[in-house]
C-alpha cells in the first residue's frame, strides 16, 4: 500500500493529534527524508511518542519506515522492504533510528573537532560508553579525557577551559552528580552535550545540545537491565561522522 492508502485504511483509528501529524507530513512531503521526530514534536507541540504511534496506526513499524516507504512508493508492496528490514532489528534499535537527528550528530561532531579538549562523563554502565567513544576519538588524535571515578570527572571540568566540550552520557538523565557537573561546565562557558533516553529529563534541560537514543529504564528483581543497544548505535554514528568529516580515513 502507498502512504495515502494506509492513511485511508486506518482513518477510523486516527484522532485529532494524528490528523495534525498527517497534515504536517503532507505539507512537507518533498523533504520527508530530512524530517525528524524532534522537529515535528516541537512544531506541533506534541510528544515524540505520538508521532511513533501515528506511524504504527497506519501500518508502519515506526517513523523511520514511514519515511523510507514514502521515498520508495514507485514500487509499493503490502509489506515494504523497509518493514522487512525493521522487523529483523531489535525494537530499541528501530526506535532509536526513529528519533536520531543526523544534523544534530553532525553539529556535535563539529563541536568536538573545534574544541580544545573533549571531556566525557558517565557513571555505572554509561562509563563503558564514555570509554568506547573516547578510544574511537583518540585513534584520530582527538584530545579526549575520560575517567572511571566521578570526582575525577568533576575535577577535569573544574580545571577545564571555556573552549572544551563536555559530553555527558546518562540513560535516565537524572543522576544528580552528573547534573551538577553539567551546571559547573555551563558556568565555565563550556559546550555541554547530553546523551539520554528520549524523554524529558533534568540533564537534557541543563545541556545546550541534546542527542537521544531509545532505552527505557528497566529493572529485573531490582537490577538495572536497561537496554543500551540504541546507545551503542548512537555512539557509533557519532564516531563515523567524526571520522568521515575530520580525519583522513
Amino acid at each position: 500500500m502507498t502512504f495515502d492508502e494506509r492513511v485511508a485504511y486506518g482513518q477510523e483509528y486516527l484522532n485529532e493529534t494524528d490528523d495534525a501529524i498527517l497534515i504536517y507530513i503532507r505539507e512537507n512531503i518533498s523533504k520527508i527524508s530530512s524530517l525528524t521526530i524532534q522537529k515535528m514534536s516541537k512544531e506541533l507541540f506534541i510528544a515524540p511518542n505520538s508521532i511513533m504511534r501515528f506511524a504504527k496506526k497506519i501500518g508502519y513499524s515506526g517513523f523511520a519506515e514511514l519515511k523510507f516507504s514514502i521515498q520508495n512508493e514507485q514500487q509499493p508492496r503490502d509489506i515494504t522492504l523497509g518493514r522487512q528490514l525493521m522487523d529483523m532489528l531489535p525494537e530499541n534499535v528501530v526506535k532509536t533510528m526513529d528519533i536520531i537527528d543526523t544534523k544534530q550528530i553532525e553539529l556535535v561532531a563539529k563541536l568536538i573537532y573545534e574544541s580544545r579538549c573533549c571531556i566525557l562523563a558517565g557513571v555505572g554502565d554509561s562509563n563503558y560508553f564514555c570509554e568506547l567513544l573516547g578510544k574511537n576519538l583518540r585513534c584520530v588524535d582527538c584530545n579526549v579525557q575520560y575517567y572511571s571515578q566521578i570526582h575525577d570527572m568533576i575535577y577535569a571540568v573544574e580545571h577545564g577551559h571555556k573552549d572544551d566540550i563536555v559530553i555527558i552520557i546518562s540513560a535516565r538523565g537524572e543522576n544528580q552528580r552528573l547534573n551538577e557537573l553539567a551546571k559547573i561546565a555551563s558556568k565555565k562557558k563550556m559546550k555541554v552535550v547530553s546523551i539520554t533516553h528520549m524523554k524529558d529529563n533534568q540533564l537534557s534541560s541543563l545541556a545546550a545540545y541534546n542527542l537521544y537514543f531509545w532505552g527505557e529504564h528497566r529493572t529485573v528483581q531490582g537490577y538495572n537491565v536497561t537496554d543500551r543497544i540504541g546507545l551503542m548505535l548512537l555512539i557509533r554514528m557519532i564516531c563515523e561522522v567524526f571520522w568521515r568529516k575530520y580525519s583522513f580515513l
